[in-house]
């Protein structure tokens, strides 16, 4: 039974009447009336979740504030499964830690690429840990997973009108607003809102004084800060509001799960046997050419680095549609012992396919050195096998949590991906391994990496020595990136920059990272710079 069943206490006439329209139509929620019902409390965690998001995150950086809103958000969802009576689960637990854990990488890193795969990876962690507080998801496999969490996303858009019509619902019966002068009241306060300000404009003209002080109190009330603060709260409540009812009403009351009948196997077994021809041709190749590296001798118009860099991101989407493929069989077709056969086959070549795109690769490293974007994409290729292991698990084995499996793959590779600050090893590896540095790679060093580099850059930069050394070579080695300038003009720069951020930042957006090169740069100061 996927579907929460909850006995809910519905008070009033009308909302009886709209329950059971909705039983009727096999569209009940149970947990959308109960949030309903208690609109008071939700609306509570909807304002703090608002309040939260404006403190943190208005004019501020990435750093503390993003760790500390995620715990804020962990702490409104233990709330909100408290009220709805739903005990908290192992797996969700894992999802909790795993997306502190992205805040604190978030709080320890300066990049800004990083910074945003951890926002999008707390928010589908929190995403999951609610579809799987409200449902029971154990034998769900893994496209129906993917169903819901992105119906979660559009379930939420959808209920946008949901915070309008219940916040009007409330105030027509609330006890506040059914006494006759109270209504009074507020038909007087709106009222004289247009009167107040085409007689504060007439005034104003009257008197200059009067004008002067009346702009400066409609400044102040009507300020960008103001104004943008009260904007953000408005937003963060509604869209807490949204995804609480978006996520509710999702978990309906039925109970007859549609069964879908498979597929023939022929077709299946037609198409992948196809594939599995042109595939040995290619696997083949890539042991002659890469692999032997020197047993036969490539193209004339080919050195290795430029044959690895040719084909390596066709490799990688070869490997993702071959991944895609054992899913759709192993989901939309019937079982069958050729098939599987055949989707292991597939899957060693996949493999080879990944050791071939990886191979090239560090080659293509060795050639032109080592960047974030080609570090990240031998993590994908790691990762990218680790989930294929999954796969073909799951082939043989229908029971293994493929998704699951695969959620915490990919999270613990990324967060030691994120958490060891990959541009500082990017910089040393090119300072080590450069005897003779150049324009081009000071430019990199100081415009293309984060400052988590720092402790590694500014050591080189203080170096007058090592520093007056530095040539210009008009190579292109960073995938199109080119320097114009000097060696000094980068150094003074980048200089600047850490100066420009310590004085920028304030404790919710507390950076360890940027802290980190401030203190390194009083370690090695650059003399005769100018400072703002």
């Amino acid at each position: 039974m996927e579907q929460i069943k909850t006995v809910i206490p519905l008070n009033g006439e009308e909302k009886q009447t709209e329950a059971m329209k909705e039983l009727s139509s096999g569209k009940y929620s149970p947990l959308l009336h109960q949030v309903r019902q208690k609109y008071n409390f939700f609306t509570g965690i909807s304002l703090l979740f608002g309040i939260g998001f404006t403190f943190f995150f208005y004019k501020a950086g990435m750093g503390f504030n993003v760790l500390a809103f995620t715990l804020l958000m962990i702490v409104l969802l233990s709330l909100i499964m408290n009220r709805l009576q739903i005990k908290s689960k192992k797996l969700t637990i894992v999802y909790y830690t795993a997306a502190s854990l992205l805040g604190l990488s978030s709080m320890l890193t300066s990049s800004e690429i990083l910074q945003f795969i951890n926002l999008v990876g707390i928010l589908v962690l929190l995403d999951l840990s609610i579809l799987h507080q409200f449902y029971e998801d154990s034998g769900w496999d893994f496209t129906k997973h993917l169903k819901f969490m992105f119906g979660l996303v559009f379930s939420s858009i959808a209920a946008v009108g949901m915070p309008f019509v219940d916040s009007l619902n409330f105030l027509k019966h609330s006890r506040l607003v059914k006494t006759e002068r109270t209504k009074n009241i507020i038909l007087g306060i709106l009222i004289s809102i247009p009167l107040l300000l085409v007689v504060g404009a007439l005034l104003s003209s009257a008197d200059l004084m009067f004008g002067e002080m009346t702009s400066r109190i409609f400044k102040f009330l009507f300020s960008s800060d103001i104004l943008s603060v009260i904007f953000m709260i408005i937003f963060g409540c509604i869209a807490c509001y949204c995804i609480i009812c978006g996520a509710a009403r999702t978990v309906v009351n039925n109970e007859n799960p549609i069964i879908r009948t498979k597929a023939d196997s022929t077709i299946a077994i037609t198409v992948m046997s196809i594939i599995g021809v042109v595939y040995t041709y290619f696997c083949s190749l890539q042991i002659i050419y890469l692999f032997a590296n020197g047993l036969f001798i490539l193209p004339e118009k080919f050195t290795f680095a430029e044959y690895a860099r040719r084909g390596f991101f066709e490799l990688v989407a070869v490997t993702i549609i071959n991944i895609i493929l054992i899913l759709i069989c192993t989901t939309v077709f019937r079982e069958n012992k050729v098939l599987k056969g055949i989707i292991t086959f597939i899957t060693v070549g996949t493999y080879i396919m990944i050791a071939s795109a990886a191979y090239r690769m560090l080659l293509y490293i060795g050639a032109y050195h080592l960047t974030f974007m080609r570090l990240f994409v031998l993590l994908f290729l790691v990762m990218d096998a680790l989930v294929l292991a999954g796969i073909i698990t799951y082939v043989y084995r229908k029971k293994f949590p493929l998704f699951v499996y695969s959620v915490i793959t990919v999270t613990a590779c990324y967060l030691a991906f994120s958490l060891s600050r990959p541009d500082y090893f990017i910089a040393e590896y090119l300072i080590n391994e450069q005897k003779q540095l150049t324009v081009e790679d000071v430019a990199f060093l100081t415009r293309e990496l984060s400052l988590d580099a720092a402790p590694a850059v500014l050591p080189l930069l203080s170096d007058g020595e090592r520093l007056g050394q530095i040539t210009y070579s008009g190579e292109n080695s960073y995938d199109g990136y080119n320097a114009w300038e000097s060696a000094e003009t980068y150094t003074k720069d980048y200089y600047v920059k850490i100066n420009s951020h310590r004085k920028n930042h304030s404790v919710r957006d507390y950076n360890r990272s940027l802290k980190m090169a401030e203190d390194v740069s009083k370690r090695y100061p650059l003399k005769n710079i100018t400072k703002d």
